[in-house]
């Protein structure tokens, strides 16, 4: 029966220490890479009704139902309603019951499709007069 020497413990000791050193940094480079991708600044303004509005980090999950120009607790379908959401740094027209739903068909907006996008940095629904905008670092 062999008996380890203390240099090869040593020597076990280093490599087991690199590899925990290794997985770590990997785990923080992972970590780093599936970050959000919303600057701390970043949000959404939801201007409705009268000149009312709303500030909501683009970081936050949320729907918000506004009817007849009112934040509303729930959805109903009813009367002038839109429904916002707001998901993983974008945020769009989830539903609203305007005569032509435009509003949801001008997508997702968020910090990477501003440029691109007809309206910019808005997601409007004019009958309502519900307007989604993006406010962010560099806006």
């Amino acid at each position: 029966m062999e008996h380890k020497t203390t240099g090869d413990r040593r020597k076990l000791n280093w490599i087991l220490t690199a590899a925990v050193i290794a997985f770590a940094a990997l785990a923080v480079a992972v970590c780093f890479l599936l970050r959000p991708k919303t600057g701390a600044a970043d949000r959404f303004v939801i201007r409705y009704g009268d000149g009312r509005s709303i500030e909501v980090p683009a970081w936050e999950t949320r729907t918000i139902v506004i009817r007849n120009g009112e934040i509303a607790e729930r959805e109903t379908g009813e009367d002038e309603e839109n429904v916002i959401r707001i998901e993983n740094g974008e945020a769009w027209m989830e539903t609203a019951n305007c005569p032509h739903r435009e509003c949801m068909k001008q997508g997702k907006l968020s910090a990477e499709t501003v440029r691109s996008r007809p309206l910019g940095t808005w997601i409007v629904c004019a009958p309502h007069r519900v307007y989604i905008e993006f406010a962010g670092d560099g806006q």
